[in-house]
């Protein structure tokens, strides 16, 4: 099977490079999109709100949003939102993709 498009993304997921995320990932047309994560430092509500927004979007068009590698800071704020549940966090890329080959 093909592999699958990974969006890595680097630093802080704000409200300046939200939308950069956003565009980046309406620009994908995969049923499947690993979002590599273990390079973010920081995630503020302007971020959570894209990556909610960005999960609903592909939910309601039946595809699926995976995210890898994020560290405790960033997923203890979506505890804290309690969002923890919407996403199923991978630890690895590696991780994201076997869930999808099986």
């Amino acid at each position: 099977h093909d592999a699958l498009p990974i969006l890595v993304l680097q630093g802080v997921l704000n409200a300046e490079t939200a939308f950069q995320f956003r565009d980046s990932v309406r620009n994908n047309e995969s049923g499947t999109l690993v979002v590599d994560m273990s390079q973010v430092r920081y995630v503020d509500s302007s971020g959570l709100g894209v990556l909610i927004g960005t999960y609903v979007s592909f939910e309601r068009n039946s595809r699926r949003l995976l995210l890898a590698g994020l560290n405790d800071r960033i997923w203890d704020l979506f505890r804290t939102c309690k969002i923890e549940d919407v996403f199923t966090r991978y630890p690895t890329v590696a991780d994201a993709e076997q869930t999808v080959s099986r």
